[in-house]
């Protein structure tokens, strides 16, 4: 059984975020790869292949992506919001999830 691999962040004033090194080794991220970005109910879904070529994507750099600031005001991301971070491995999908009642300070 494979161990869950969760991490908290918040993002930046720009809206990037920072993968942990283990996520993006996980999930074999390459520097200056572009990736799908999308909300899903109350989270944002990042993976490097979707059937949905229109989505909006970001690009992979110095471990950093950015979320687009319609997705940020969609889920009620601010700079003080607690994001929780993890991967879903055989999808190969990030999966960030604003947690609404803890913040960082």
């Amino acid at each position: 059984m494979e161990a869950k691999m969760i991490f908290y962040r918040k993002i930046s004033k720009t809206g990037q975020i920072t993968l942990p090194k283990e996520i993006c080794t996980n999930l074999n991220l390459i520097e200056g790869e572009y990736l799908f970005i999308y909300k899903y109910k109350n989270s944002i879904i990042i993976q490097k292949h979707h059937d949905n070529t229109t989505l909006n994507q970001c690009i992979f750099r110095n471990g950093k992506i950015s979320i687009p600031a319609e997705l940020r005001k969609l889920t009620g991301i601010t700079q003080n919001t607690l994001l929780k971070i993890k991967i879903n491995r055989c999808n190969e999908k990030i999966i960030i999830l604003p947690e609404k009642d803890r913040h960082l300070r």
